[in-house]
């Protein structure tokens, strides 16, 4: 009886811990070929050893409210490396409104939209190598964007209603196919030109808008490409516009 009762005991224990370890998430939507997840709730002390998610038929996947009709909602609060290897196949991710405070960057994504978060933490590792070619982080609280310059690939950056309050434009000589950069909303009391001279030859949009710039130094820069420079919503007390016409030969608005 006693060993009877022993192995009931033991069963019972393997199964809650295989119903507690191993779960798999399906698509509650797909639309477009983007699978959408729902109701997801990843805390930095959750378990991930036992997640599996569809990136073996999905190679989009989203995770946030997309939908009125369903309750979608959805907590990461921290997108580790070690939960991105629980999805590694997967080349285009949003995670929208997920309450994200910390993102550790995925080297194999495309396209990455992480907005209307609440990142202070981006960690980018300068020994990898990052496929990104868009990275949206509009509306979070990131305040610095150094270690950005490991993302060599990117083509589009919208950090848009941010809190940086610096950038320093030499780090953009190390994204050589960037043609869309979006600070606007931020709080830049300051824009450097670097040390060097800067050829940014795809740049066509460069969006400043609603910040503190007093001044801006455009005499490193050209940007050949460059056809809209919003500046609107700054104190800027002068614009040499012989410079403006040097640095961007093809601008066709300029807004301040």
């Amino acid at each position: 009886m006693v060993t009877l009762k022993l192995s009931i005991l033991f069963a019972l224990t393997l199964a809650v811990l295989a119903s507690a370890r191993y779960e798999r998430y399906g698509c509650q939507v797909i639309e477009e070929e983007w699978c959408t997840l729902q109701k997801i709730y990843i805390t930095s002390r959750t378990d991930l050893r036992g997640m599996r998610f569809p990136d073996d038929q999905h190679e989009k996947i989203r995770i946030g409210q997309y939908y009125d009709f369903a309750n979608t909602d959805s907590v990461i609060s921290i997108f580790s490396a070690g939960l991105f290897r629980r999805m590694s196949r997967v080349r285009y991710l949003k995670m929208n409104g997920v309450r994200m405070q910390g993102l550790d960057m995925p080297d194999t994504v495309l396209e990455l939209d992480v907005s209307n978060n609440w990142i202070t933490r981006v960690f980018i590792d300068a020994d990898r190598s990052y496929s990104l070619r868009k990275l949206n982080m509009r509306n979070n609280l990131v305040n610095s964007v150094a270690s950005f310059k490991y993302l060599n690939q990117l083509e589009e950056l919208d950090l848009g209603h941010n809190l940086v309050h610096l950038v320093n434009f030499e780090l953009f000589s190390f994204m050589p196919y960037i043609r869309l950069l979006d600070f606007s909303h931020n709080r830049l009391l300051e824009v450097r030109p670097g040390s060097i001279d800067l050829i940014l030859y795809y740049l066509e949009r460069l969006d400043l808008a609603e910040n503190q710039l007093i001044e801006i130094d455009l005499k490193r820069w050209s940007f050949p490409s460059l056809r809209m420079f919003n500046l609107t919503g700054n104190p800027i007390r002068r614009l040499d516009y012989f410079e403006v016409q040097r640095a961007f030969p093809r601008l066709w608005r300029v807004t301040y």
